[in-house]
């Protein structure tokens, strides 16, 4: 898909796959519609859009109003920029260094192993707007100890807060 330059995804489709646009070097150009509730893992790796760097914003990358990924190197506070719906499978995976995220009202969907291993992150409120915490979401992060679930909460998926072990409140 070397090739592919622009891609606007219908209103038909609800999920778009890891890897499903991985490597489309020339791809700088994507519209994903509110139908969409789940983004893979790495579902734009190695895009036109991956690879230039003005469109990452603070180390983290957006593409229509979804959170994609974070770079490892992000660190500190994180607040997630507002109108941002859904945050994508493993986007936050392996930042070490981030201790704590504002998750914004307009988030509806955290991804499968959004924050596993962030290995720093002490606690985390998730807004009202949230419906579903994916498979593996908080796995592995040793440092958090407290965690505010709403009642809007539908689904918690499979170790969601698998090995967290210092967890005293929820």
């Amino acid at each position: 898909c070397t090739s592919l330059t622009s891609v606007t995804i219908p209103n038909s489709v609800t999920s778009i796959g890891g890897l499903a646009f991985s490597r489309c070097s020339s791809l700088t150009s994507v519209t994903i519609p509110e139908s969409v509730t789940r983004i893979g893992a790495w579902a734009f790796y190695g895009t036109g859009i991956y690879n230039d760097n003005s469109n990452w914003e603070n180390d983290v990358l957006y593409i229509s109003n979804c959170l994609i990924e974070a770079k490892d190197s992000i660190s500190g506070t994180y607040t997630i920029k507002e109108n941002t719906r859904l945050i994508a499978d493993y986007a936050f995976k392996d930042c070490s260094s981030l201790t704590s995220v504002t998750i914004p009202n307009s988030v509806t969907s955290i991804g499968v192993g959004a924050f596993r291993y962030c290995s720093s992150l002490t606690s985390i409120t998730i807004p009202n707007s949230v419906t579903s915490i994916g498979d593996y979401t908080f796995q592995y992060c040793t440092s958090l100890t407290s965690v505010t679930i709403p009642n809007s909460v539908t689904n918690i998926g499979a170790y969601a807060f698998g090995c967290c072990s210092t967890m005293v409140s929820m």
